[in-house]
């Protein structure tokens, strides 16, 4: 198995050194990051959970069924206890060197997109979850790997198109069939600074593993505990695991709203109703702090070509994420008139998986606001059309978090009781998803 790298240890030229020698320290510490750069491209080609090339088409499936013994007479793999270090995983964004790399990922603002950076995350994840189900001797076992959902996406720190960043991740909690994996992306030192810098990113993922012929679940290699630390970042992934739960009790669609709930509602009602239009006399205005929540619709509609598979011969998920994102940022936009600051994505689930070919309309709306903090939440909805039965299909919805700094931040005011359900799921995540914060920001330490 790969050992985990420590950081890059940076090394203070002495008084009586060479002028150059600060040169040529800086030259090694960057010639051992591009080492490893080419070291972790090996990992993640290895494990990649999307096709690279014509030629490459379903790598991992074909590598997985290259056993054709179907799943009843086949002999089952056994398991392998792994440590938590057997399945870090590094990738690079080097965009310091790499000028079309920076190209591709620099906005019209001179920033990082971070749809983009989506998309990153969600490959790593599926390459760390086939790592750590390889067996010991880091051969794919027999199983597919999806992801079941995303956790939280919080961005710590901005991202700078003139740095260098690590992405690094590691399987943090087993289940029988699941695996929890938490990632970090953070710049790589430069001389002069701090070895290991504080994380730009922390997500957290959930992968789910499938028998790759029966569909059903399939049990993972459990995790090596080695010392107390590891044992805590276990112990916090249950209370995250718990807390979710209990959120999904609560669920709105299954649970009406709770009494605090129902008295926000009702105080939303006092100070709009007034500015309801009857149909008598002239129409109400609304004061220049407020919109109603039916005016933050946008839509966008896509067609979902072979280009964006995964191995799974399925719509990528970080390219879903991707596309969800950029709405959200540009309904985002109007709603402050002005750029907003990506913060987080909440936790959502995959519920259907997306076809090559598929028609995606994607509607995101302006859910929640705080003023007084200058946050909103976007919500993005993913549907698939289908235009021979003239209908369509939730695979799930998204919620964005931004905040706008330099701009206005209007009150959503909902105007139905649909609305105001909406309006209390943003308020609820906003609240539940500084808890989660919270505790991911644990994991790190």
């Amino acid at each position: 198995m790969t050992k985990t790298p420590g950081p890059i240890k940076q090394e203070a030229p002495s008084d009586s050194a060479p002028a150059d020698s600060g040169v040529k320290v800086e030259e090694e510490e960057h010639k051992r990051m591009l080492e490893r750069y080419a070291e972790s491209q090996k990992i993640i080609s290895k494990y990649s959970v999307m096709p690279t090339k014509c030629s490459d088409y379903m790598t991992i499936l074909h590598r997985i069924n290259s056993d054709n013994t179907s799943a009843s007479h086949r002999p089952k793999q056994p398991l392998v206890l792994k440590r938590i270090s057997d399945s870090y995983t590094e990738a690079y964004l080097p965009f310091k060197e790499d000028l079309e790399l920076r190209e591709a990922y620099i906005n019209s603002y001179g920033e990082i997109r971070i749809g983009k950076l989506l998309e990153d995350l969600d490959r790593l994840a599926g390459a760390i979850a086939y790592k750590h189900a390889s067996d010991a001797n880091g051969e794919l076992a027999p199983t597919v790997f999806v992801t079941a959902a995303v956790d939280r996406i919080d961005l710590k720190a901005a991202l700078s198109p003139n740095r260098n960043y690590r992405l690094a991740g590691t399987v943090t909690y087993v289940g029988y069939s699941s695996m929890e994996i938490c990632i970090r992306v953070q710049a790589v030192a430069e001389p002069g600074e701090a070895a290991e810098l504080e994380p730009n990113l922390v997500a957290r993922f959930t992968m789910v593993g499938r028998d790759k012929d029966t569909g059903k679940s399939s049990q993972v290699n459990p995790l090596l505990l080695e010392d107390d630390s590891q044992r805590r970042l276990v112990k916090i992934s249950e209370q995250i695991k718990e807390f979710k739960k209990t959120v999904t009790q609560a669920n709105l669609y299954k649970r009406p709203p709770s009494e605090e709930e129902r008295l926000v509602i009702h105080q939303l009602w006092l100070e709009t109703n007034t500015l309801l239009d009857d149909g008598y006399g002239p129409r109400p205005v609304l004061p220049d702090d407020m919109v109603w929540m039916g005016g933050t619709t946008m839509q966008s509609v896509t067609v979902c070509f072979p280009s964006e598979r995964n191995v799974h011969n399925k719509i990528f998920g970080g390219y879903l994420m991707r596309l969800a994102h950029e709405l959200s940022f540009a309904n985002g936009s109007v709603f402050t008139q002005s750029r907003p600051s990506y913060v987080s994505l909440d936790d959502f689930s995959f519920q259907k998986p997306v076809n090559i070919g598929s028609i995606l309309k994607l509607t995101s709306q302006v859910v929640y606001s705080e003023p007084e903090n200058k946050t909103f939440q976007v919500a993005v909805s993913a549907d698939v059309i289908d235009n021979i039965r003239n209908s369509t299909e939730r695979t799930n919805t998204f919620y964005f978090n931004f905040s706008s700094p330099n701009g206005r931040v209007p009150r959503v005011v909902p105007r139905t009781y649909k609305q105001m359900m909406k309006f209390l799921e943003g308020r609820r995540r906003a609240q539940t998803g500084k808890l989660i914060s919270k505790l991911q920001g644990e994991m790190q330490h």
